[in-house]
């Protein structure tokens, strides 16, 4: 299991291309909550996002093997 992902010369931590690929998803998903207007129905929106954003990058976290 790979502690660090090496791109040319440069180390990146794969909590980091985590962090990324959730942030474009959980941009995605509330792009498309609000074309929906799902927001109308929740009471701190911000709340909301970012818990999105929280439970997207455990999931991701758990389906990527070398984390």
């Amino acid at each position: 299991m790979p502690y660090e992902i090496t791109i040319g010369e440069i180390y990146i931590p794969p909590f980091l291309l985590v962090i990324a690929l959730a942030y474009i998803a959980t941009h995605l998903m509330t792009a498309l909550i609000a074309k929906l207007d799902g927001y109308k129905y929740v009471a701190y929106p911000e709340v909301a996002d970012m818990s999105l954003f929280v439970l997207v990058t455990l999931i991701i976290g758990l389906f990527i093997p070398f984390v």
